[in-house]
């Protein structure tokens, strides 16, 4: 398992968000991040300080551009080597999701789009890592 800094965890995490910003060609709204230690199969918490940073916005998109916006981002993400690991629109085909994995870095990103229809959600997670020196994001 990788050791990293909290700054360089989301300094990454936050290079990935905006690019998908600036392809949908809207701002990050309200973009956070926070860090939590990494949880095991059975729901254990790990006792070694071993953490991951999850990070959420919202991006103000119009109803009518929800669809082609994820597919947009979905070909930008294709065209940079990222496994895709969702790609569906839901059944009355005006909403839908995309997903994709950085297999480099061990981050997701899921798209999806709101139900009240006003933005596309944005939530990352990123893989486990161990603490660097000094710090102890896992109880942050």
């Amino acid at each position: 398992m990788q050791t990293k800094a909290t700054a360089e965890v989301k300094g990454l995490a936050e290079t990935r968000a905006q690019a998908v910003a600036t392809t949908a060609g809207n701002p990050l709204d309200d973009w956070r991040t926070n860090t939590s230690p990494c949880v095991g199969r059975r729901g254990e918490i790990a006792d070694d300080g071993r953490w991951k940073l999850s990070g959420f916005a919202g991006i103000p998109v119009a109803p009518a551009d929800q669809i082609t916006t994820l597919h947009r981002v979905r070909d930008m993400w294709r065209q940079q080597g990222y496994e895709i690991t969702e790609d569906r629109t839901f059944a009355e085909g005006t909403r839908g999701a995309v997903s994709m994995r950085d297999t480099e870095t061990g981050i997701t990103v899921s798209l999806t789009t709101t139900k009240s229809r006003d933005r596309i959600a944005l939530i990352l997670a990123s893989d486990c890592y161990m603490p660097a020196a000094g710090e102890d994001p896992a109880n942050a």
